[in-house]
C-alpha cells in the first residue's frame, strides 16, 4: 500500500470513491502532487486500485466506522467522487450514537431521489465539520469549457438537436432521473437511467443496428448538469469511453454542461472524438441557449 504523502501542506484531503474513473483518477494526480490525502473506498463501487493507496473500504450503511477514521487521520477535507449504483442497506446500520443521530435523515433521503441522498450525506460532512469540496476544485483542468473542444464544428444540421436536446435534458434533471439524452433532428431516442450515459449508449447503437434510428450516422448526445444540482457531487463526467460509445451508435457530437462537467483524459477524449469524426462542445452555463461557438479550445 503507498501511503499518503506527507510533505508539510497539512491535514489529508479524503476521496470518498465510488465507481469509475475520476476518484482514481484524483488519487494518482494527488500522489503525483505529493497532496496528502486518504482513500475511502465504497464496496463494490471503488476500483479496486485505488487500494495501492492509503484506504478503508467501507459498506455505504457504515457511517460511524469511515467517520471515525477520517477523524483519526485528521481529515478537514472530502470529496465525493464516482458513481454508486446501490442504496445503503438499511439493515447493515449499526446501532452507535452516529448511526442513530443520522439514519433518520439519511432514510428520509432514501425515497427521493439521488440527489436528495447526496445533499444529505454532504449535510452530514458538514455537520461533522468537514469541508466538501468538488473534483473541479481539485483538478480544475477536467473542466470542460463553454467553448467547441477538438476540429470538428458543430454543423447546422444539428443544431435543432442540441436546443432539442437541452429542454429533454433539463426535463429530465428535473426529475432527478438522469442528465443526459440522445436526439436525432428534434426526436429524443434515449433518455439516460441508473444505467448511466454509456450503457444508454449501447441502446442507441443497438437500435440503430436494427434499422431503427436509419442507417445514417446523425443525432447528438447532450448531457448537463441537472437543474439546481451540487457540482461538488455527481457532476457530469465524459471521456474516451463516451466518445467510443457515440461514435458506436453512428452520432454526429457530443454537447455538454460547459463549466458543469468533467473530461476525463482530456487530451485523448478530444483527440478520440476528432479522429472518429465527432464534434464535442460546452454549452454556455450561463446562456445554454447559445450552444455552439466559434471558439476552438485544445
Amino acid at each position: 500500500m503507498v501511503r499518503a504523502p506527507q510533505d508539510g501542506s497539512g491535514a489529508p484531503l479524503a476521496i470518498i470513491a465510488g465507481g469509475g474513473q475520476v476518484p482514481l483518477h484524483l488519487a494518482r494526480s494527488l500522489s503525483d502532487k505529493n497532496v496528502p490525502f486518504v482513500v475511502v473506498m465504497l464496496e463494490g463501487d471503488a476500483d479496486p486500485a485505488l487500494a495501492e493507496y492509503e484506504h478503508i473500504a467501507v459498506n455505504t450503511a457504515e457511517l460511524s466506522r469511515f467517520k471515525r477514521y477520517m477523524l483519526d487521520r485528521g481529515v478537514e477535507k472530502v470529496t465525493l467522487v464516482g458513481t454508486v449504483k446501490g442504496r445503503p442497506d438499511i439493515g447493515l446500520f449499526r446501532p452507535d450514537w452516529t448511526t442513530l443521530r443520522l439514519i433518520a435523515r439519511i432514510v428520509r433521503a432514501l425515497g427521493k431521489g439521488d440527489d436528495a441522498l447526496l445533499r444529505a450525506v454532504v449535510a452530514m460532512m458538514e455537520d461533522g465539520g468537514l469541508t466538501v469540496v468538488g473534483a473541479h476544485e481539485i483538478e480544475p483542468d477536467l473542466l470542460a469549457p463553454a467553448a467547441r473542444l477538438g476540429k470538428v464544428s458543430v454543423p447546422k444540421s444539428q443544431k435543432a438537436a442540441i436546443e432539442a436536446g437541452i429542454v429533454a435534458a433539463n426535463a429530465l434533471g428535473a426529475l432527478d432521473a438522469g442528465q443526459a439524452v440522445v436526439v436525432l433532428g428534434t426526436r429524443v431516442v434515449a433518455l439516460e437511467g441508473a444505467e448511466g450515459t454509456d450503457a444508454m449508449l449501447q441502446r442507441v447503437a443497438d437500435l440503430r443496428a436494427i434499422g431503427r434510428l436509419g442507417r445514417r450516422k446523425g443525432g447528438v448526445l447532450v448531457k448537463l448538469r441537472k437543474p439546481g444540482q451540487d457540482i461538488r457531487v455527481d457532476m457530469p463526467t465524459i471521456g474516451r469511453n463516451t466518445v467510443a460509445g457515440a461514435a458506436s451508435a453512428g452520432l454526429a457530437g457530443i454537447a455538454v454542461h460547459g463549466e458543469n462537467t468533467l473530461v476525463m483524459d482530456r487530451q485523448t477524449t478530444i483527440a478520440d472524438a476528432d479522429a472518429a469524426g465527432l464534434f464535442l462542445v460546452g454549452l454556455d452555463p450561463h446562456a445554454v441557449e447559445r450552444t455552439w461557438t466559434g471558439e476552438h479550445t485544445r
